[in-house]
This record gives structure tokens, C-alpha cells and sequence, in this order.
């Protein structure tokens, strides 16, 4: 462990990180470089955080902005204590404030018209969670404490019911204001007991010696999981593998310290699916159920293989569209030719207008007018389903494509399963384990990452550069659909080799 670097006080951030696990508040406060880097993924959630908080200040003219940044807090503080005196700014945003040790930025403090202040906390979300609640108390404590008359708090988030028109949104309609001063009030005591015990607990030579458990992944998933887990037993297939498995009954079997499947009792209560889990991994074998020769059997030539790539901006991007609507905007398809190389088409959009007018027509050609259509989940059913909403003209050549789809992930659910699918249906779980290949080899792995690529990519300025991301991503998708085209062939065979 490197040298523990000395207590400095509580942030609001490193509060909130203590309310989920001190020893997570410890390695914040004294070895960050135990968490790994900010991958893509994060740092995108971070961005768009950011974009969404500067949009949200349009909604208060003549606010200003304290810019210090934290290596200069003394100086913010002084400020913010400036401005508040002068009874004249409208609001104030990043305003800084300390108590008891305790730092805390309000992302816009609103000048009341009656007197005193209203708090608000900016979230990039479209519903408030109740961690946010706690978000709020810690800074409604602060700020009181340092002597702000803050008479309401409130979290803004965006508005769900918010649809684009030609124009650019307005953060007037673009927000919804949630009103959580009483819910905020009444954590106020048990705050000041948790920054007490927090203060103790991080002025201590050694850290608190905590377990893993459900905490470490609610209400956020701590980077520090990987440390803290590392000498813990790694059973070959752990209770997570059962599906549904109550928190009790868990409980119950750790408590008889049962922490691999095939160690479960036989006569132990558990659902149909559970037991058909525990039967695969105890047998270290396959399983096949039902009728599976009579359910490929109705899969009609000729056979294509379908999937779409979204991404879903919080801001909205495009007319009609309402925050973190997913958009469609790479699809990739597979078509068998029995004793043949499978013909390939895709289509990704590479302008910056709206994709879905014309990956509808290109959809419709590539798929053609016969046969049936394999995809993995419902998701493209209802990426279709939206096309047919938002591109309406082309609705007539869509509709029957959903009525052609065939849903390979229900059959696998229905029929199939295998130990390494480790209780995960997904195709990354189930492609490796019934074909033996992976997404390994490829740039992009996973649709989260390809979708943050993807709108990441629209605002580069090197051609190259962005030409580079859209071939990473026309490879991952069609990876997915060769993935189930190898799926399928692979069902077929485990149906050949039924006894």
C-alpha cells in the first residue's frame, strides 16, 4: 500500500462515498491510485454531465460563475462570500462553501425574491434516485452551517416529456425543478452524525477492515472493488450464477458455508431455472430441453441476421426526439447462403444530421421482403417499432420486418444451457460457450462502449481519426451478427448431437 497521504477534510464527493463504505472514503481520502483510470465510458458520463450542468444555467441570466478551481477553494470561498454580501447577482453557480472541515460547491444558488436562497443540485438524469437526497442534505448542511439562508432545495433534472422541435432546446422546458427541501431536512441529523464518525474514522493510523458485499456495487459501483476482493475465495461458479436468487436465501447458504453451486443441497428450495442451473454445473455438461430440432425447424429461408447500434444523447439532438431517446445509427446484416460465404450489408451514418430517414430505407433493402430475420433480445423489435414512429414514411415496408424477426436469445432461454454461461444470457456469455469465439480481438466490445464512441466520433475534427471509429464500429456490429449466425449453426449441431 503506498504511503497514506494526510487527512485533509471532507468533500461532498468523498461524503457521499463514505455514506456507501468507509473504506471506500479511506482509499478516496488516502490511495486513490488503488482505482483504476476513467475508461471511455466514465469519462463520457462525466462530459455529459458537465454539458448538461452548463446548459441548466442558461435557465438563470446575469448568474455568474465561480471559476476557481479546487487547488485554489480559499479563494472560490472568498468570492462566493463576496457576491452573497452584494445583494446583487441573481444567482450564483459553483458557489463554495466550508463547515466544520467539510467543502461543498452548490451547483446553482438562486437568489429568492423574498429573501434567502434556493439550493440546487444539477443532475443529468431524468428522475430524481434517492441517493441524490443525500447529495442534497450534505450541502444543505454545509451551506447552513456556514451561515447561507437557504430556504428551499431542490434537485433539476431533465424533463422526460421534453420533445425537440426545429429549434434549440430551451433549458426552460428542457428541466424539470424537483422540490426535496423536507426529505433534505430531515437527513440533517444523522449527516452531522456521519460527518463526525467519517472525521474519526479518516484521522485513524489504519483503515476499517470491511467486507465486500451488496454495498460495494448500490447505490454506485466502487472502483475499488477489485483491490478489496482480490484475496477473497474465487468459487469456480458462485451463487451470483443462480438466477433470482433471494438476498435470504443467499444468506441462508453462505451461513452453511455454501458458496459454490454445485455445493447447493439438492432438496434446497429453489425455482425451476435454478435447479436446472445447479444440474448443468454439477453434471459440468450441457443441457438441452424441450423441442429444440422443432423450434429451429421453424426459422424460414432464406435467413438473415440482424443488429442495430444506438446511441441516446441526454440533450436531444434531433426533432422529435426527447432526452436519452435511443437513436439508431449502424446496423449490420448477415445473410446465409447455405454452402456459401454469408453476404454482408451495413449502414452506419456518418453525418451529423438525423440517422433513422435514411437507415430506414437502407434497412429495407438490405433485409428484403422474405424469410426469416435472427436478432439476439427484443431490442431490435423495438428499434424497428421506433422507426416506424419517428420515419413514418417508410412505415409501411417496416411493419412486416417485425413480424419476421426470430428472437435466438428466447430459444437459448427456452432450451439451452451451459455451465460457462456462468448465469448470464447475454451473447458475450453464450457466443463463447457454445462456438468457442469472442469479441476479443475487436476495438469495441460492447454496445455502451460503441454508442459513446460513436457520438464521441461525431465531434472530432480529424478525418482520420473519426474514420478509424466508424470501421471499429462497423466491425463490432457485424461481429454481432456473425455471432448469432454461428449461434444458430451451433444450435443445429447440438441438436444433430442429442442423444
Amino acid at each position: 500500500m503506498s504511503p497514506r497521504t494526510p487527512y485533509v477534510g471532507l468533500s461532498k464527493s468523498r461524503f457521499l462515498s463514505g455514506a456507501q463504505c468507509h473504506l471506500r472514503l479511506w482509499y478516496d481520502t488516502h490511495n486513490r491510485d488503488l482505482a483504476p483510470p476513467v475508461d471511455d465510458v466514465g469519462q463520457f458520463v462525466f462530459d455529459t454531465g458537465h454539458e448538461v450542468g452548463e446548459l441548466a444555467c442558461q435557465r438563470y441570466p446575469g448568474g455568474h460563475l465561480i471559476e476557481q478551481d479546487f487547488r485554489h477553494f480559499d479563494e472560490a470561498i472568498a468570492e462566493t462570500r463576496r457576491l452573497l454580501d452584494a445583494d446583487q447577482v441573481p444567482a450564483l453557480f459553483e458557489a463554495a462553501f466550508e463547515h466544520r472541515g467539510v467543502v461543498a460547491r452548490a451547483d446553482v444558488l438562486e437568489r429568492l425574491p423574498d429573501g434567502g436562497w434556493r439550493m440546487i443540485e444539477v443532475k443529468s438524469t431524468t428522475r430524481v434516485k434517492e441517493v441524490f437526497l443525500l447529495d442534497v442534505a450534505i450541502q444543505l448542511w454545509v451551506l447552513r452551517g456556514a451561515g447561507v439562508d437557504v430556504r428551499d432545495a431542490c434537485v433539476l433534472t431533465l424533463d422526460n416529456r421534453f420533445v425537440r422541435t426545429a429549434e434549440p432546446p430551451d433549458p426552460n422546458a428542457l428541466f424539470r425543478l424537483h422540490t426535496v427541501l423536507d426529505d433534505a431536512e430531515a437527513m440533517l441529523e444523522e449527516v452531522d452524525q456521519d460527518v463526525r464518525t467519517m472525521v474519526a474514522m479518516l484521522s485513524a493510523d489504519a483503515p476499517p477492515m470491511i467486507e465486500t458485499g451488496e454495498h460495494c456495487h448500490q447505490p454506485y459501483q466502487c472502483p475499488y472493488f477489485a483491490h478489496c476482493s482480490r484475496n477473497a475465495p474465487q468459487p469456480d461458479h458462485g451463487l451470483h450464477e443462480l438466477p433470482r436468487l433471494s438476498a435470504a436465501k443467499r444468506d441462508e447458504l453462505e451461513k452453511r458455508g455454501i458458496i459454490e453451486v454445485r455445493d447447493v443441497p439438492p432438496s434446497f428450495p429453489m425455482s425451476f431455472r435454478q435447479h436446472l442451473v445447479r444440474r448443468a454445473v454439477t453434471a459440468n455438461a450441457r443441457i438441452i430441453r424441450g423441442d429444440l430440432a422443432a423450434t429451429l425447424g421453424a426459422i424460414e429461408q432464406p435467413v438473415r441476421h440482424l443488429d442495430f447500434e444506438t446511441f441516446a444523447p441526454a440533450i436531444p439532438r434531433f426533432v422529435g426526439t426527447k432526452p436519452y431517446q435511443g437513436i439508431p445509427f449502424l446496423f449490420s446484416v448477415h445473410a446465409e447462403r447455405p454452402g456459401r460465404k454469408p453476404r454482408h450489408e451495413d449502414y452506419l451514418h456518418e453525418g451529423d444530421d438525423d440517422p433513422r430517414p435514411m437507415l430506414a430505407e437502407r434497412l429495407t433493402e438490405a433485409l428484403g421482403k422474405h424469410g426469416s430475420i435472427c436478432v439476439y433480445s427484443r431490442f431490435e423489435r423495438r428499434v424497428i417499432q421506433g422507426l416506424i414512429e419517428t420515419v413514418p414514411e417508410h412505415g409501411a415496408a417496416l411493419r412486416p420486418i417485425i413480424e419476421r424477426l426470430v428472437d435466438l436469445l428466447a430459444i437459448v432461454r427456452r432450451h439451452v444451457y451451459h455451465p460457462l454461461f456462468r448465469g448470464s444470457y447475454s451473447l458475450k456469455a453464450v457466443l463463447p460457450a457454445l462456438t468457442g469465439k469472442s469479441y476479443e480481438d475487436l476495438a469495441i466490445t460492447d454496445g455502451q462502449l460503441a454508442a459513446v464512441r460513436y457520438a464521441t466520433a461525431l465531434g472530432l475534427g480529424s478525418t482520420s481519426e473519426r474514420q478509424q471509429v466508424f470501421d471499429d464500429l462497423r466491425a463490432y456490429c457485424a461481429r454481432d451478427t456473425l455471432a448469432t449466425l454461428e449461434l444458430k449453426a451451433a444450435l443445429r449441431a447440438s441438436v444433430a448431437d442429442r442423444p
